[in-house]
């Protein structure tokens, strides 16, 4: 039997039940070694630096300091986790470091399971984009990207290809990537869950209006209305985030 890799994680955050919580879900999951919890996230500033974990679980509004003064002081940088119900940070703490959410209240060892895949996913995204290019889902594109090509290996879309054909090869190579996006933003319409597909293997926005029967005028504000319902920046690429679903 193959056996999870368990990552060094600590957990800052001023709220004991919290901590009690976190450290016995912890203990039943599959990927996570919590080594250390602390009240103080001055403490655990000095400590991380010591101790080096590889995960940060990190609340973000603390008595002494917030997540994103923690998040400057450390001078050893985990992957960060940030647990809070405050949404309206998001985009904010991704700025600062954090790599995903984990929302209040917590609901067991699985959801802190699927936070970890999650920010490894993002992280490692992160650091392809910063080797290579980046890539734009662009209405301009008259090519699909090479990556486009490359990634497919034995799975090969068609711009114009049926909706049934694709998603057959689709959910061939994404299994999870619907229920995933589903189970995390309930609010996207079967129509924006169907562009969400096309856009995360690269089709060009020509395309997909070619293929959904729309303008393309209609459908770059189908992919606005898409990011704001996603917590996304205008000018984020959507592309880039849909990458850790799959």
């Amino acid at each position: 039997m193959e056996i999870e890799k368990k990552y060094r994680a600590v957990y800052i955050d001023d709220d004991k039940i919290l901590l009690k919580v976190m450290t016995a879900y912890a203990q039943h999951t599959k990927y996570v070694d919590l080594i250390e919890c602390y009240l103080s996230p001055i403490e655990g500033i000095i400590a991380i630096d010591d101790l080096k974990p590889d995960i940060l679980f990190l609340d973000v509004q603390m008595k002494e300091i917030d997540a994103f003064a923690t998040i400057e002081a450390l001078d050893h940088k985990p992957i960060i986790i940030i647990v809070s119900s405050h949404w309206e940070t998001e985009s904010d703490l991704i700025d600062a470091g954090a790599s995903c959410f984990l929302t209040k209240p917590l609901k067991g060892p699985d959801q802190i399971d699927e936070a970890v895949e999650k920010a490894l996913a993002f992280n490692s995204n992160a650091q392809r984009k910063a080797k290579k290019p980046e890539i734009k889902l662009d209405s301009n594109q008259e090519v699909l990207p090479d990556l486009f090509r490359s990634s497919a290996s034995e799975v090969q879309f068609e711009p114009s290809e049926s909706w049934a054909d694709f998603i057959v090869k689709f959910e061939k190579k994404h299994p999870s990537f619907f229920e995933k996006l589903n189970q995390d933003f309930k609010s996207l319409t079967p129509s924006q869950l169907r562009i969400c597909a096309y856009a995360k293997i690269g089709f060009p926005l020509k395309n997909i209006a070619a293929n959904i029967d729309l303008i393309l005028e209609s459908v770059e504000s189908s992919i606005s209305e898409i990011k704001e319902k996603l917590h996304m920046e205008p000018e984020d690429d959507l592309r880039d985030f849909l990458s850790i679903y799959n």
